[in-house]
């Protein structure tokens, strides 16, 4: 990584990395909460909500937002993420370095301690944790579920996952369902939230310009949670082998189709081919030097958008792209050809260069992003996967066609997710070449 890393053993199964980065003015600081996707992934949505509704120091968002306010308007945002068939819960803040405090005072330590109390000392009563806070985020958790369509670019690649991967952990939503929402209990949720904190790996980011010795009276005071049995959540070894490809036709009211194909690849994050399959994944479609883009887009005008995608913890890649529903098989053929062409290992310079440009310049990116930093070394320590930014440029840069053209006959179509109009009656479709499995 950029900048002066450091890595510190808090507590059982808690670790804190800092990054120090001086030209940053702000300090972020993200912990994440590592749990596995499962029956329990609602409970785990919900919880981040509701925690940071209050505890037992700051009992409302008043008193937080007047803590926050007097740390120089520090920020304090919540959610869940999915990585692989991992949900982790996560709290993160944005808060001024020390060194433009007045006086040097130590907001950067102040608001991790902050941040540390939440999860440690939450609002739980006899009844579990607050009813009125519980009852809301409960409300809002299940508008948010309910808002899942409104993204439908978003919602047709988590579609497509869902079928590549029914019934396994991977293809559960990351909020959960609102079936499992509805059944939760204040109690409930209390009773498996003190299970959740006993034995839940923790990881603590901070990024900026700060230093190990800013954070001491953090360090040396730990967690203070009793902490036995930790559980480290795994990737599940699952291959999503079909005999044929399906189809997968859902119809809602939509101006515009939707069109996904997945793929299976069988390389992730810690495979020795993770780095031609990015720049395979980039020359198809990453950009503007792309074939999806020139070919789909460009000359053929069939599509508003069209991309393919990686995802490096499951091995897979997905094709997305928004089109008229009457041109299904037309979108659907050209996509193949340029498959074909992947697969011939008929690359131009200008599509290897732009791709390794386009990767290259967003891991520079991120070296102005401390978010970005971040997510970068949680993928590494999700994966085991030991690479800086620094040899990730160094390996892209040296990836020749024949690579490329090596790792595209690891990609095996699984299935074929189609969202459509109810006003078009489905648009054109051609049972012959796929299994179709229609969801209305």
């Amino acid at each position: 990584m950029e900048g002066v890393y450091y890595q510190q053993r808090l507590d059982e199964g808690v670790n804190l990395y800092l990054i120090k980065e001086p030209k940053f003015k702000t300090v972020w600081i993200s912990l994440f909460l590592y749990r596995q996707l499962d029956e329990n992934t609602t409970k785990n949505a919900l919880l981040p909500y509701v925690i940071k509704r209050g505890n037992q120091d700051y009992q409302d968002l008043k008193a937080i937002e007047k803590f926050l306010g007097e740390k120089y308007g520090a920020t304090l945002s919540v959610d869940v993420v999915k990585k692989g068939d991992l949900q982790l819960l996560y709290f993160n803040s944005n808060v001024i370095s020390d060194k433009y405090t007045l006086n040097g005072e130590g907001v950067v330590s102040a608001v991790l301690s902050f941040i540390l109390d939440l999860i440690r000392k939450p609002l739980i009563g006899d009844n579990g944790f607050k009813e009125e806070f519980f009852g809301q985020e409960k409300q809002n958790l299940r508008k948010l579920i309910s808002a899942r369509i409104n993204d439908k670019i978003q919602y047709s690649l988590e579609r497509c996952y869902e079928e590549m991967y029914k019934g396994r952990p991977f293809s559960r939503y990351r909020y959960g369902d609102i079936e499992e929402l509805d059944q939760i209990t204040s109690r409930e949720l209390a009773d498996y939230y003190y299970k959740l904190l006993s034995e839940t790996p923790i990881d603590i980011f901070v990024v900026g310009d700060v230093d190990i010795s800013d954070l001491k009276d953090v360090l040396d005071r730990g967690l203070e949670i009793n902490r036995q049995n930790i559980l480290y959540p795994m990737q599940e070894q699952y291959n999503p082998d079909r005999d044929v490809p399906r189809e997968v036709v859902e119809a809602m009211d939509v101006n515009q189709g939707k069109l996904v194909m997945g793929f299976k690849t069988g390389v992730d994050y810690k495979s020795a081919q993770y780095v031609p399959m990015l720049v395979y994944t980039s020359i198809l479609g990453g950009g503007t030097h792309s074939k999806l883009f020139n070919n789909v887009r460009e000359k053929a005008s069939l599509a508003y958008y069209s991309f393919a995608r990686m995802e490096k913890f499951k091995g897979l890649m997905v094709i997305g792209s928004g089109i008229e529903t009457t041109n299904y098989q037309k979108t659907v053929q050209i996509i193949n050809q340029q498959l074909e062409e992947m697969n011939k290992g008929n690359i131009s310079e200008y599509e290897i260069d732009g791709a390794k440009k386009a990767l290259v310049n967003d891991i520079l990116s991120m070296k102005d992003n401390q978010a970005q930093t971040v997510d970068f070394l949680l993928n590494r320590i999700i994966s085991g996967h030991g690479m800086t930014p620094q040899t990730l440029i160094k390996e892209i840069e040296r990836v020749t066609v024949q690579e490329v053209r090596e790792v595209s006959g690891k990609v095996e179509p699984v299935v074929t997710y189609f969202l459509t109009s109810t006003k078009s009656g489905g648009g054109e479709m051609n049972d012959g070449q796929y299994k179709r499995i229609s969801v209305f």
